[in-house]
């Protein structure tokens, strides 16, 4: 009788056990609804991701509309709206719409739809003319199909499609038409994402609703590549400016998510049991922008006496108020990068104000204030210049800090008449052409002819060794010529609610893996 007792109490032990694991299990399983409520740092223009080049309005758009296809975080590229083929060893790409996927209005995408898209991209977006439409022969509809017929090998064609900023982003066709050159308005948002518009209440949030016709990609793959699950019933993205509002937000509940906790906060947040404090790479690299163009610091005498004067420890404490929150990066791509490389002639974190001087004797500067424009609304833009204002005054560099807000430093910055340096914070890329230091024309005008020989190179040659090799060399070439300096790499501190669950890990951010414990 002891013995039938004893097994039946391990019997009930065991039972016990598997329900108590089953239960865990349960409620370690993803869950369906709920609104979730994240912040973004300003209430954007506009949610058309052919124009909007600004994270507060490309976060919301990338749930709204998919590109044609997609690139995990090291750059492989998936099949997203579409899938692809490429032949003729990447002279021709051909694009076919994945069976099934529908527009959020219902109506299943053709690749009439995708030509359009194709036909707008190429019209409005910079890198699309200069490194896709510069090779392009013929692009043509062939049965169901689209065919990209290039005059030479393109193998970065699909990474420039599959770009979350700006890239190939599917909508239909009379949509594409009717804004062939102009922002789509918000009534005529439609797209193929996880989430579909349903309003905008400008300077107060940006509401987006699960599409319940979402036909996601099944994969394994990371990052934006990744299968979309569209987790919560809504996502509001509220946009708050200022840092402590955006966290003293998420302790109140009144958020789920925060981004940029301050760094004072940082302690009293992990102690908190309903929050929980995340630090994510964020892949800017921010600098000063010299102006190549016109003006003094057209000297790269001059240029490489403010660099021997720059503490970059100091400089990225600055910015980030907390040693967890940055790295020492000479570069344009993140440490964690395939692409990363430590070049920099010996010149990066080497403060010298004897080397300082001699490079200033060198040059032709005058004893005249360098115009630096900056902006508090990013504060790291602001206090990073501050700081450089006094770290070159030992060395007789004056610098006359001029602050505006962020429209107005936009707008200065492609004007060469109103600057010898701005501010600036370079997003790293899956691929060092998507950079905007790589356009010529882009503001500060930075172009040379060795600049142009290793550009060359990575926008036609397949073989990573030898695109890598380009880069370590083009990396080196900055550095000799010098028409920026960066200062490090920036990380985040991301606080969020307890109970928020399948938060990105990767520099873009997004939320349609996200969900909320209902508990």
């Amino acid at each position: 009788m002891k013995g039938k007792s004893a097994v039946f109490f391990v019997s009930l032990l065991v039972l016990a056990m598997f329900m108590a694991v089953s239960a865990a299990s349960a409620g370690d399983a993803p869950v369906y609804g709920g609104k979730l409520k994240t912040t973004i740092n300003s209430d954007p223009p506009s949610l058309d991701p052919i124009f909007e080049s600004s994270e507060p309005g490309q976060i919301p758009a990338a749930h709204i509309f998919e590109t044609a296809v997609a690139a995990d975080a090291k750059g492989a590229i998936y099949p997203c709206v579409c899938t692809y083929t490429v032949k003729d060893k990447g002279q021709t790409v051909e694009l076919a719409v994945r069976k099934g996927v529908k527009f959020q209005n219902n109506k299943e995408v053709t690749i009439k739809d995708v030509e359009a898209s194709a036909v707008r991209w190429l019209a409005n977006v910079n890198a699309a003319k200069t490194q896709v439409a510069a090779n392009l022969k013929e692009m043509r509809v062939a049965g169901d199909k689209l065919v990209f017929t290039f005059s030479k090998p393109t193998p970065l064609a699909l990474t420039f499609m599959s770009s979350w900023d700006r890239g190939l982003y599917i909508m239909p066709k009379n949509i594409c038409e009717k804004y062939a050159s102009a922002q789509v308005e918000n009534k005529d948002l439609i797209g193929t994402g996880p989430y579909q518009f349903k309003d905008h209440q400008s300077g107060r949030f940006i509401t987006l609703k699960k599409f319940a016709g979402y036909v996601p990609f099944e994969t394994k793959a990371s990052g934006l590549a990744g299968t979309k699950h569209g987790y919560t019933d809504e996502i509001l993205f509220y946009p708050v400016s200022d840092k402590t509002a955006r966290i003293t937000g998420v302790q109140t509940g009144e958020y789920h998510i925060g981004l940029g906790v301050p760094s004072n906060m940082l302690e009293v947040l992990k102690k908190d049991p309903k929050l929980k404090v995340e630090t994510v790479d964020l892949g800017i690299m921010p600098c000063a922008m010299f102006n190549c163009k016109k003006g003094r610091a057209t000297d790269v005498n001059l240029r490489n006496a403010i660099l021997a004067c720059l503490d970059m420890n100091e400089l990225m404490l600055a910015a980030q108020g907390d040693k967890s929150l940055y790295y020492l990066n000479p570069g344009l791509m993140p440490k964690s990068s395939r692409w990363w490389t430590s070049e920099s002639l010996g010149k990066y974190n080497k403060p010298d104000l004897k080397k300082a001087a001699e490079y200033l004797k060198a040059s032709s500067y005058d004893g005249k204030p360098l115009v630096f424009i900056t902006t508090k609304a990013n504060d790291y833009f602001y206090k990073t210049a501050l700081l450089i204002q006094q770290m070159v005054k030992p060395a007789g560099i004056k610098i006359d800090l001029q602050v505006y807000d962020n429209p107005t430093l936009q707008q200065y910055r492609t004007q060469h008449d109103k600057y010898d340096i701005f501010s600036a914070g370079l997003t790293a890329k899956l691929d060092p052409t998507l950079i905007s230091i790589m356009d010529d024309t882009w503001c500060g005008a930075y172009a040379s002819p060795k600049k142009s020989k290793y550009a060359a190179i990575l926008q036609n040659e397949g073989d990573f060794k030898v695109r890598y090799k380009a880069w370590k060399d083009l990396t080196k070439v900055f550095y000799e010529e010098l028409p920026f300096i960066t200062y490090g790499e920036r990380r985040v501190a991301i606080v969020a609610r307890s109970n928020v669950h399948g938060m990105f890990t990767t520099t873009t951010k997004y939320y349609w893996n996200t969900w909320l414990d209902q508990k």
